[in-house]
């Protein structure tokens, strides 16, 4: 099993502080940072080096689009989620095309993110080889 280094990204307070809560319980993750736009994301990820990053889709200064476009950039890039309250297939198409590795719903956030970072961190490998 991996050890996961993740990045909040979003600039709503109370989704942060939700996702925190939540994910602060579970022993084979670390929330590394927090940050409330693109900008201060890019410059998280250059001095945290997350292994993932969950990443809002609408942010004031600079969108997640953009962010991804260029953390996707850096050497060593992370894994990138991001997260919108429009799920649909436009938004989807736009979020890949910028480099992102997934796209959840915020509508379903915890229910579709965890699968995603249980995967990232092989949790069920040991399981199936067993």
């Amino acid at each position: 099993m991996r050890h996961l280094k993740i990045l909040l990204v979003d600039d709503h307070p109370g989704f942060i502080n939700a996702a925190v809560r939540h994910l602060r319980r579970l022993d084979w993750l670390t929330v590394v940072g927090m940050a409330g736009n693109g900008i201060e994301a890019i410059t998280q990820c250059e001095a945290l080096r997350p292994d993932v990053v969950l990443m809002d889709l609408a942010m004031p200064e600079m969108g997640g689009l953009q962010a991804t476009r260029l953390i996707k950039a850096q050497d060593a890039a992370p894994y990138i989620v991001i997260a919108s309250h429009f799920d649909d297939g436009e938004h989807r198409e736009h979020a890949m095309r910028a480099g992102a590795d997934a796209f959840v719903s915020k509508l379903a956030y915890l229910h579709d993110v965890m699968p995603l970072l249980e995967r990232l961190a092989g949790i069920g490998e040991q399981e199936a080889t067993e």
